[in-house]
C-alpha cells in the first residue's frame, strides 16, 4: 500500500526541504546543500544527507522556526513528528493488504506495518524475506519508509525463514505496530470468533423431554417403530451390537433439512470409530427424503430425546 497522491506530493516537498536545510546548516553533506541538490544527488549522497539530519534531529525545530519553504503550520507539524523516527536493520518478512511487515528481530521481536511512498515496497525490494537497513517515519498516524533503503544481498535457508515466521507470529500476538506517534500502543489481535453452534447441538438443546411434547411441536412422524423393530433400525456399533437401548424410533424427514449430522463417541477426549446405521436400514430411511432427513430416537420412558441423524449423510 502507498500514500494517497496528495500525501505523496506533500511528503516529497517537505522531506527534501528538511534534509536540504540540515545539510546546508552543516555547510554541505556529500554535495547536498539544499532541497534542489538533494533531489539531483545520487542515492548514496541522499542517504548521507538524510543520516546527518537524523544525527542532528534537533535541527527540525530550527527548520520549523525559520520555515524556509513557507509551509503551513499543519505541514510543519508533520515534520515535527519525524523526531520520532526509527532507524535500523529489519527483515521485510511479508507483504499484506494494508502494509508491508518490517520485522525487528530481537529478544522481543516487533512487527511494523509500513507503507510505501511512490511504489509498493514489495516491488522495489528483493524477494522476501529481505534484509534491509531503512528509516521509518511517522506520517498522519501511519508509518512510511523514506525510500532510501539499503538492501543486503543475502539469501536465507529454510531454518532462518522458519525463525522469521515464528518471530512474526510472536510480534503479531503483541499487536502490529502501525504508528510511531508518542503514546500510541498496538492493539492485540482480536480473539478468534467461536464457531456457530452446530445445528445438532441447537436442536438437542431445545429438544422436548417426552414423546407427547415432541409431537406437539413437530407433529406426527412420517414413520415410527417400536420394540424390536426400533432396535433393528437404530444405531449399532461396528462390532454389530446395539449402541443404545432404543425401543421407540420416530422418523421426521424435514426437521434438520440438508444437514449432514453424524455422531461419534469420545474416549479420553479423542474420537474413535463413528457410530453407524445398518445399510439396509439407512437405505429405507433415506428413501423417505433423499434430500436429507432426521431420525429421532426416544426411549420408552420419554426421558431421552438424545440422537439426531441424517441417514442420507451416512450412505
Amino acid at each position: 500500500m502507498v500514500l494517497p497522491p496528495e500525501d505523496k506530493a506533500l511528503f516529497f516537498e517537505l522531506y527534501p526541504s528538511l534534509i536540504g536545510f540540515a545539510a546546508g546548516h552543516a555547510g554541505g553533506v556529500a554535495g547536498v546543500v539544499d532541497a534542489t541538490s538533494f533531489r539531483k544527488a545520487q542515492l548514496e549522497a541522499r542517504a548521507q544527507a538524510r543520516d546527518y539530519l537524523l544525527d542532528h534531529i534537533d535541527l527540525i525545530q530550527d527548520f520549523i522556526n525559520e520555515n524556509p519553504g513557507q509551509f503551513r503550520e499543519q505541514e510543519l507539524g508533520l515534520a515535527a513528528q519525524w523526531a520520532h523516527f526509527l532507524r535500523g536493520n529489519f527483515i521485510v518478512e511479508r507483504d499484506l493488504k494494508d502494509y508491508t511487515i518490517f520485522l525487528a528481530t530481537s529478544n522481543s521481536p516487533k512487527a511494523y506495518g509500513v507503507l510505501g511512498l511512490n511504489e509498493e515496497l514489495v516491488d522495489i525490494l528483493p524477494p522476501l524475506p529481505a534484509y534491509v537497513t531503512a528509516v521509518l517515519l511517522p506520517w498522519k498516524g501511519q508509518i512510511v519508509c523514506d525510500g532510501l533503503v539499503l538492501c543486503q544481498s543475502l539469501s536465507f535457508g529454510s531454518g532462518l525463514r522458519k525463525s522469521f515466521t515464528e518471530s512474526y507470529r510472536q510480534a503479531k500476538a503483541d499487536g502490529i505496530i502501525i504508528s510511531l506517534d508518542p503514546g500510541w500502543k498496538p492493539q492485540p489481535p482480536a480473539p478468534p470468533k467461536l464457531p456457530k453452534t452446530p445445528a445438532i447441538s441447537r436442536f438437542l438443546k431445545k429438544c422436548p423431554k417426552t414423546v407427547d411434547e415432541f409431537e406437539k411441536i413437530f407433529g406426527e412422524p412420517r414413520m415410527d417403530m417400536g420394540l424390536d423393530a426400533a432396535r433393528e433400525y437404530s444405531v449399532w456399533t461396528l462390532d454389530g451390537q446395539p449402541l443404545l437401548d432404543i425401543d421407540y424410533l420416530m422418523i421426521y424427514p424435514n426437521i434438520l433439512r440438508h444437514q449432514v449430522l453424524t455422531s461419534t463417541p469420545k474416549t479420553n477426549k479423542s474420537r474413535t470409530s463413528p457410530w453407524w446405521i445398518p445399510r439396509n436400514s439407512t437405505a429405507r430411511i433415506s428413501n423417505l427424503n433423499p434430500a436429507g432427513g432426521c431420525c429421532i430416537n426416544l426411549s420408552a420412558h420419554g426421558a431421552r430425546c438424545g440422537e439426531a441423524y441424517n441417514p442420507a449423510g451416512l450412505l
